[in-house]
């Protein structure tokens, strides 16, 4: 018989990558539309498609106080950790990274913003906190800047008339972790992405990433090195 497929939630705030402790009977992902339909003269009713909008993914669960239950996921922190990197990411308009790793299926992987979340406490229940949350993808953009060039001054007899030109600055995209990335590697890489074996050590090395493996404990896969984990990496390019 094959191993069964399990499911592993992470939210990466910053540096940080905490798991969800228990996961959720149901998880929704949305992915909304926003085509438009038109009436159209001898052929009725049509669709104009237009590109996908935001994803929304959002559950119910809850925090468990007894950290050592079967249930609960391996390495589960206190109910109070997770309700204060959620209200921080609020407070803060801090952009985070959902995982979703699925053994044996797709995984999903998408920064996002928390666009809402709720805590409530249930009788009889005293050391628990439930909540529900909604996160909403996060598209990084730009807004354009358009420089506005005076004419020159008409040229008067015995002079040079000087017209000077400006160039709209280029919105400066945000480097992505992504394959083919280039970035610069430090510190030790190992023969897997679960960290096995450690087989040399990075000192500032430049290469590129050839593979991701989300949800590994060194997910990471640079040049002919190793595997490593993102903290390691400062992307170049």
């Amino acid at each position: 018989m094959g191993v069964p497929n399990s499911c592993s939630i992470y939210v990466v705030f910053g540096k940080k990558k905490a798991k969800i402790p228990v996961n959720p009977e149901e998880l929704s992902i949305k992915m909304p539309t926003d085509h438009k339909t038109y009436e159209v003269l001898g052929a009725g009713q049509v669709v104009v498609q237009k590109k996908p909008s935001l994803k929304e993914v959002s559950w119910e669960g809850f925090f468990p106080g007894d950290t050592g239950a079967p249930y609960v996921n391996s390495r589960a922190k206190p109910p109070e950790y997770y309700v204060k990197q959620f209200e921080k990411a609020l407070k803060d308009r801090q952009k985070c990274r959902l995982i979703i790793s699925r053994s044996g299926l797709y995984d999903t992987n998408m920064r996002c913003i928390v666009s809402s979340f709720e805590v409530k406490d249930r009788g009889g229940e005293p050391d628990d906190i439930y909540y529900s949350i909604e996160l909403l993808e996060y598209r990084q953009h730009s807004p354009e800047v358009v420089a506005v060039v005076a004419d020159a001054p008409a040229a008067t007899p015995g002079s040079i008339g000087i017209q000077g030109s400006q160039e709209s600055p280029r919105p400066v995209e945000e480097p992505v972790m992504r394959v083919g990335a280039a970035v610069v590697v430090n510190g030790a890489y190992c023969n897997d992405s679960y960290g096995s074996k450690p087989h040399g050590h990075a000192d500032n090395i430049a290469t590129t990433v050839r593979r991701i493996v989300s949800g590994n404990p060194y997910p990471i896969l640079v040049g002919h090195y190793g595997w490593v984990q993102e903290g390691q990496l400062q992307i170049t390019g």
